[in-house]
């Protein structure tokens, strides 16, 4: 069985979003420029260079599948005892399903999915049979933080 994702967690952003975004990085462009920190205003840019690229790079969209005994994302196999539990992100307004997190004691990987309902609730019915599904996971701070920014 396998399900269509992004190949990370994509955000949907506003048009007001990207507006915020374009008039903070041009305000600390341009003080850098005015008080003359030449190097402020390059390592903006990079930043800026960087968040585009990163951005492009994670809205692909990959093929996620089960095995019998691994989990394939994309071009990489993870055996079967790599994650301990999932958790399925549900957006709270519509109740759709949003993103697939896998979990280890250390880390979580999250998804976005791009598939219809049908092929993620057969994807979720398999998966059930693999990995432990639980209703919520430990988020820090920034990452909540960078969550509710959209980054």
């Amino acid at each position: 069985m396998s399900v269509l994702v992004y190949n990370w967690e994509k955000f949907q952003k506003s048009k007001i979003w990207y507006l915020i975004f374009t008039v903070i990085v041009a305000m600390v462009l341009v003080l850098s420029i005015l008080n003359n920190n030449l190097v402020g205003a390059i390592l903006i840019l990079f930043l800026l260079w960087g968040y585009f690229y990163y951005s492009t790079i994670n809205n692909q969209i990959i093929k996620m599948s089960i095995d019998k005994m691994q989990l394939i994302i994309w071009n990489k196999a993870y055996p079967r005892n790599s994650f301990a539990w999932y958790v399925v992100e549900i957006y709270p307004t519509t109740q759709r399903i949003k993103n697939i997190v896998f979990l280890t004691p250390k880390t979580h990987l999250i998804y976005t999915f791009d598939d219809s309902l049908d092929h993620i609730g057969s994807f979720l019915d398999e998966l059930d049979w693999y990995l432990p599904r639980v209703g919520d996971y430990h988020q820090t701070s920034i990452e909540k933080l960078s969550r509710k920014m959209k980054l």
